[in-house]
């Protein structure tokens, strides 16, 4: 049998779980705005992905230049 202080603590634990759930979904942003959150985010990931292969590409490049 489970020590019932250690029951009280996951059932206190999960209620608060529940709790803060309810609140970031309640928070989450709809419609227009959630479209516009989601292109924003969107945007800076692809920023960032193409930042990152613009790198990629240029470190190549002065490699193939040390290599000769």
């Amino acid at each position: 049998m489970e020590d019932p202080i250690q029951q009280l603590v996951q059932v206190l634990v999960s209620f608060y779980a529940i709790i803060i759930a309810y609140a970031a979904g309640w928070a989450t942003p709809r419609g227009k705005t959630l479209r516009k959150t989601q292109l924003w985010v969107l945007r800076k990931i692809h920023n960032f992905l193409a930042w990152e292969d613009e790198r990629i590409v240029e470190r190549i490049e002065r490699t193939k230049q040390k290599l000769k």
